[in-house]
Order: structure tokens, then sequence, then C-alpha cells
């Protein structure tokens, strides 16, 4: 099906980091080749937990297109962090944590790191836990450390867009999905009654234009056929991905 539908890229799996692990590369590497001989042609990945989460423990990225990194990297410890983080601390986490990653990714054979990585989901909710879990499901109600928070979540991806230019050697794209559908929690037609204002979403954010901007776009958040698009890009249960090349 992905090849009739000439889809570009597709990931064989997503996060099994119980079976993903180097007792399991026979599996996998049979399943990648199975594919290839279905007669796909175009980019396997897996989209595995950020480093040193589960990349580093999967023996089957030589078998891959590129290596991929759903990134969800905590910002602060709500626990033990006296204040919230400015936004330069944010840019040097994450400049701190591309060069951790690198260090390891150079110790690897050159079947690994000839591959280009790729963060194959970034995402923050829009509140102070969004920063500290922010692959945590958010809470129902936007209330105390879950109090809306559209500054915390702008600067959280603003932040990782200009590391990001400052280590281009390390990474070779993002992709951002939009999470906005009537199936999910936080749809904007419906934000006076959901989560809207501390989930995932970016849709009537400040983080919208933030996005678009990093990605070469414009922002048309108030410009009257955003909202004509955006209705239209919900009613088609679209999900917007956007490849971020470095």
């Amino acid at each position: 099906m992905a090849e009739e539908l000439q889809i570009d890229a597709l990931s064989v799996g997503l996060e099994l980091i119980k079976i993903s692990n180097q007792d399991y590369t026979p599996y996998w590497t049979s399943l990648i080749r199975n594919i290839r001989a279905g007669g796909y042609s175009g980019l396997l990945t897996y989209c595995s937990i950020f480093y040193p989460i589960e990349t580093q423990h999967i023996g089957f990225w030589d078998e891959l297109g590129f290596i991929g990194m759903d990134f969800y990297l905590p910002l602060l410890n709500i626990t033990n962090d006296s204040s919230v983080p400015s936004y330069q601390d944010m840019v040097r986490r994450f400049s701190h944590y591309f060069q951790y990653f690198k260090s390891w990714l150079s110790d690897q054979s050159v079947n690994v790191t000839s591959k280009p990585v790729v963060f194959t989901k970034v995402g923050y909710p829009s509140s102070l836990s969004g920063l500290a879990i922010p692959s945590g499901d958010p809470s129902a109600q936007c209330v105390g450390n879950y109090s809306t928070n559209f500054t915390l979540q702008d600067m959280a991806f603003k932040a990782p867009f200009q590391a990001l230019n400052e280590n281009k050697n390390i990474y070779d794209g993002t992709i951002i999905f939009w999470w906005d559908n009537p199936s999910s929690t936080d749809f904007y037609d419906e934000k006076d009654s959901n989560n809207w204002g501390c989930s995932w979403t970016v849709c009537g954010k400040p983080a919208e234009c933030t996005i678009a901007e990093a990605f070469g776009g414009t922002c048309s958040m108030n410009q009257s056929n955003s909202t004509n698009i955006n209705s239209l890009i919900r009613k088609l249960f679209m999900i917007l991905i956007l490849l971020y090349s470095m």
C-alpha cells in the first residue's frame, strides 16, 4: 500500500522498547527485508524513544534509511527546579544534549554513523508540566502545573530550532505532527470544552507561528484565510507533517 500511495518514508515500528533491543534484531532484519522484497522503494526507519532510552539498544539501524528518534527532552524537574528555565537555558540544554548524542553516535560503526538522523516526533504541551514531562498525557483540566501557558510552549519550540541551527552536523531533520482532528482531546473547534489550552496541539497558539517560520513559511494566524484553511484541514482529518531540512 505504501508503494502504491507513493509514500516517501515508512516506519517499521514505533517505540516498541520491549522488543526492539538486540535480542530481537533477527526479527526486525527479517521484517525490513520482507518489506523491501514486497516492492517498497521508499525510505524505511524505526521511531525510537530518544537516546539514551531506546535508540542505542537497536541493532538494525544499518538496515534502515535513517535513524528515527521520538524526541521529548524534559526541560525542567518540577520537584527540584526552583525556577522556570529561561529561553537561553533551554537552548543550552538542547545543545548539550545534541553534543551528548553526537559522542555516542561517533563511536558507532560506519554503517550507523553514515545514516541521517531525524527527529520523528517532537512536541511540548502548553503548560509547566509540559516542559517537565513532554511525553506525558496532559491533564483533562488545565489547572495547577497544567495551567495554560502558551509562552512556555512557544519557547520550548523556538529553543530546539535555534539549537538545531547551531548543531547542523548532528541532525538532518525534524518531523512535527499537527495533532488537531475531531478525534483528539484537544481539538481546536471544541477548545472551550476540552483541554486545548494545556495540551500538545499548537493550533491557535503562538507556537503555530514559530513552527511555520522555522520551516520557511509565514504565520497566518491573524489573517482572514487562516481560519478557512485550518478548518478545511481539520474537516479532512488531516495530519500536517512538516520536514525541517537542515
